[in-house]
């Protein structure tokens, strides 16, 4: 393909089912179609279960698709009857497995995932720090290697976080959803200014479109008219999500045709290291901007 246009496929693996069953169901619907997968990897424990439970009990808005389709049986019981996992950790063999894999990379997606999600606004500098010293160690612990990204969880993020980041070396971010690729830009304790990439979330997942009573023809043709949009403008970079226990197990049959929209529209199938490292401009756009859009 000598497309400009970079479509990476990014998976978020955020149960311990999603990793221990998703992550190959996902792989073996992509790999004949020679698509690469960025997966972002919750580490630390977690309990589906018990988080539901949760949101139940203090009255939590759920969002439309309910947890019984969105989630399996097994899944739904961890932290209740089940003990909570620790996702990455408990399954070495197995990432270390698919990490030597031509056509995946692993990056960090947090640290437990339930509590960053609900109110990592909220943390202080030194909870910030401690989080994402956990990522390093643990991310360490699996792989052998530090980690060069991540991706927050629930795009959930506070101003102590990028600059911890950036201290720590990382070389691109995603954590947010934006209709392309940009530096974010802050001021640092120095004198200049830092720039952190950012890869986001350009494209609105399945999920999103059937809470919004979407039908499945209608999804098809929204996804359709979006390809061909960035095609037609030229867009260098579309970035499609999902989650690894839900859509390919559920959602197959549409997953499918947005994969093959992809190859139709001739773009290139990327990772977001791959795609970093190829080279591009990007604009910059101050952390205070983002603020006031409310992202």
């Amino acid at each position: 393909m000598n497309s400009e246009t970079h479509f990476c496929l990014r998976v978020d693996v955020d149960t311990f089912e999603g990793l221990k069953k998703g992550i190959s169901e996902i792989y073996n619907l992509t790999k004949d179609l020679d698509v690469p997968l960025t997966i972002y990897l919750s580490l630390g424990k977690y309990a589906t279960g018990r988080n539901i439970f949760r949101k139940i009990m203090h009255r939590e808005r759920i969002p439309s698709i309910s947890p019984l389709k969105r989630n399996s049986i097994r899944s739904l019981f961890r932290g209740i009857l089940l003990p909570p996992a620790r996702i990455g950790y408990s399954e070495k063999t197995l990432l270390k497995n698919f990490y030597n894999e031509d056509l995946i990379e692993i990056h960090p997606h947090g640290y437990n995932h339930v509590k960053w999600s609900s109110r990592f606004n909220e943390f202080t500098q030194e909870t910030t720090s401690e989080y994402i010293e956990n990522i390093f160690s643990e991310y360490e612990s699996i792989f052998n290697s530090k980690p060069i990204a991540n991706a927050a969880p629930n795009f959930q993020t506070n101003k102590f976080y990028f600059r911890i980041m950036e201290e720590k070396g990382i070389e691109f971010l995603a954590d947010y959803k934006h209709s392309e690729p940009f530096f974010l830009q802050f001021e640092s304790s120095r004198e200049d200014s830092q720039n952190i990439l950012q890869l986001p979330v350009t494209e609105p997942t399945i999920e999103e479109l059937l809470i919004q009573g979407k039908s499945t023809d209608k999804i098809k043709e929204n996804f359709k008219n979006r390809f061909e949009n960035h095609k037609g403008t030229e867009s260098k970079y579309v970035c499609f999500y999902l989650h690894a226990i839900y859509e390919p197990f559920k959602l197959k049959t549409i997953l499918e045709y947005i994969l093959n929209l992809a190859i139709k529209f001739d773009m290139k199938p990327s990772t977001h290291k791959i795609f970093k490292e190829e080279g591009f401009e990007a604009p910059k756009i101050k952390y205070e901007e983002l603020l006031q859009r409310g992202l």
